[in-house]
């Protein structure tokens, strides 16, 4: 049984007889109802994310939060009467969005320092030395002497921006490596050597042929580094670090903290600090876990297939 899963999860049965790579097909399938969802969020959910959802009880309102099950409330509410499937979706907006810049700017500077070090032998010292440095330390403690600082900034905007330039300026190396050692291989390839002998300049010959052929590399990187941009969100969410900081809510009588945006890692921030209610914490882990699981299957899946060619 284990050795017949084992084979269908490598890919190697198939009724076609071809490899079978099954976690594209997941990856893919995961990924896309993620993007989906975060589209789709004005449609998808019932109600809109900052609404106040009330239950009355022999005419009086009902204390919150109010728990998974609760009629119309599947997944319940938080501290301030949000509909937690409602904010799941529209948080998925930007969860997915600040993650998503976070990695092209992490592929970007990845990708120009790993060509440029794996072409050029000077600068590809420099490059060594540089990631021998930054690569020491864990990203979640450069992350985290960055963003101390900035969390004091009053300025949303800035803040925000702030925000996601730490997160991308955390996570590069792995890509800089992998495109830096593809580099180095394709440099004595024949049709480069052949590209020389026709008298094309080197920066030449690396914009035409040597860019295109790691293009496929830096896509498996590109899932895989989102996966890590929403794992270091995550890890920072449990430390009470989110993009957007919080604003004060009165809700019956007592102060909440209501975050400026609706995301993911401020819902798990905030679940962590109501304990007792298990639900808040819970709702956004899940949908964090099953996001970076999407991302790394899509991108082992990317992986199989770039190496099946």
């Amino acid at each position: 049984m284990w050795a017949t899963l084992s084979s269908w999860w490598a890919g190697q049965v198939s009724r076609t007889g071809r490899p079978r790579n099954v976690p594209l097909v997941i990856g893919t399938t995961l990924v896309g109802l993620l993007v989906l969802c975060a589209v789709a969020a004005p449609l998808l959910a019932p109600h809109p994310p900052n609404q106040l959802v009330y239950r009355l009880k022999d005419g009086l309102i009902m204390a919150s939060p109010y728990p998974p099950g609760t009629p119309g409330l599947w997944l319940g509410t938080d501290m301030i009467y949000h509909d937690m499937v409602s904010r799941l979706l529209y948080a998925s907006r930007y969860t997915l969005l600040f993650c998503g810049v976070a990695a092209m700017v992490r592929i970007c500077i990845g990708a120009a320092l790993g060509l440029l070090g794996g072409w050029y032998p000077r600068v590809g010292r420099i490059v060594d030395v540089l990631l021998s440095v930054w690569s020491a330390v864990p990203s979640l403690v450069i992350a985290l002497f960055l963003i101390i600082p900035l969390n004091r900034l009053a300025n949303l905007t800035i803040s925000t921006i702030a925000y996601v330039l730490v997160l991308s300026i955390t996570g590069w190396t792995q890509v800089a490596i992998g495109s830096k050692g593809a580099v180095r291989q394709l440099r004595h390839a024949q049709f480069i050597e052949a590209a020389y002998t026709l008298g094309l300049k080197p920066a030449t010959v690396l914009r035409r042929h040597i860019l295109p052929n790691v293009r496929d590399l830096l896509l498996v990187e590109a899932a895989y580094t989102m996966g890590a941009a929403l794992l270091l969100v995550a890890e920072l969410a449990f430390l009470g670090f989110f993009v957007g900081g919080t604003t004060g809510a009165v809700v019956r009588g007592r102060l909440e903290a209501e975050p400026v945006y609706a995301e993911w890692g401020s819902m798990l921030a905030i679940g962590l600090r109501e304990r007792g209610k298990l639900w808040l914490l819970l709702e956004p882990l899940i949908v964090f876990t099953l996001a970076i699981l999407a991302f790394n299957l899509l991108a082992e899946g990317l992986r199989r297939r770039r190496a099946r060619y």
